[in-house]
């Protein structure tokens, strides 16, 4: 087998292992963003009536350990409905039962509604840059890789 074939098929592997790890990276980036608020909804004030835990923790800047939760938020329409809805939005340090929180709805259909991203202070945001830097890494890493495996075949040969 030529040596160049060689080196084509020990790097293939590790190209698309790279390549499907660059996609989750930017995957698990856009699932964090802050949803856009459309134009036209309207905002209300709402109030945290109740909560969905799941199994899940998450370590806190103090040490302690916070539950992953959804709270379930009930607002008044400005057609005067009560509404109530569960947040799309799992993450520890969301408003606990009894708080209050900013809503913006869709005034023709207030069952669209999610919490103003400024009532969310203590949800961790997006990864800012980390995530360009496990992108940047994944691929340093393709190249140190492919060098030494380049260096491998030909030193065999």
């Amino acid at each position: 087998m030529p040596d160049w074939l060689s080196l084509v098929l020990a790097m293939v592997p590790i190209v698309l292992a790279a390549a499907f790890g660059t996609r989750q990276v930017i995957y698990s980036k856009r699932a964090r963003e802050w949803p856009a608020v459309p134009s036209g909804w309207v905002r209300a004030q709402g109030v945290v009536v109740d909560e969905q835990a799941l199994g899940r923790r998450r370590p806190a800047k103090d040490g302690t350990a916070q539950r992953i939760r959804r709270p379930v938020i009930t607002f008044r329409a400005a057609d005067g409905r009560e509404i109530t809805f569960t947040s799309r939005i799992r993450a520890a340090g969301t408003p606990g039962v009894g708080s209050l929180v900013e809503v913006y709805h869709d005034p023709f259909d207030p069952t669209m509604a999610s919490i103003a991203p400024q009532s969310l202070p203590n949800v961790v945001p997006a990864l800012g840059l980390a995530e360009k830097w496990v992108v940047v890494n994944i691929w340093i890493m393709v190249v140190v890789i492919g060098v030494i495996i380049g260096l491998v075949v030909l030193h065999r040969s």
